[in-house]
């Protein structure tokens, strides 16, 4: 689910707070060659908790993107994050198949 191979993601070496309410908020930070994206809890009972992640992504709007990867413990992610009017949607699927469907913010940090 990535754009073309020429195309780099746009928020490469940049950070972002996804804030889903309270107890709930994420840093993520993209790396400088766009392949990964490191995931810091921010509070709640994981807080300070990383993790980095190879993800993929696809424009799909006008600074609109899908994102997804799968973590180490194979729970899936997909973000669709509007990067110009600050809305993240997140839906998340745990292993036990729990599956979640958040909305919230998106704030360039």
């Amino acid at each position: 689910m990535s754009s073309t191979a020429s195309e780099n993601f746009p928020f490469t070496g940049q950070s972002f707070i996804a804030g889903y309410g309270p107890g709930l908020s994420f840093l993520n930070r993209y790396s400088d060659d766009g392949r990964c994206v490191t995931v810091e809890f921010l509070d709640g009972d994981q807080m300070g908790k990383t993790a980095t992640i190879p993800f993929s992504w696809s424009r799909i709007g006008d600074n609109i993107y899908l994102l997804a990867w799968q973590e180490a413990d194979r729970s899936t992610v997909v973000h669709c994050d509007d990067f110009e009017n600050g809305v993240s949607r997140s839906f998340y699927t745990v292993m036990d198949g729990s599956f979640y469907q958040l909305a919230g913010t998106l704030t360039k940090r």
